[in-house]
């Protein structure tokens, strides 16, 4: 949840307690599937859908 509607909710402290929760874990899982994905070069699929010219 974004900060700015957390701030307007009651409760928020239970609330912000669990986003933490989620974002620790998000990160966790993030971080390795970066790194699978930056080995196996998909890091230069940005220009996908466009023909490079050699």
């Amino acid at each position: 949840m974004k900060p700015s509607k957390l701030k307007t909710l009651p409760g928020r402290d239970a609330l912000r307690k669990a986003e933490k929760i989620k974002a620790q874990i998000r990160a966790k899982v993030e971080h390795p599937f970066r790194y699978i994905k930056r080995v196996f070069g998909y890091d230069k699929v940005r220009l996908s859908g466009t023909v490079k010219e050699y």
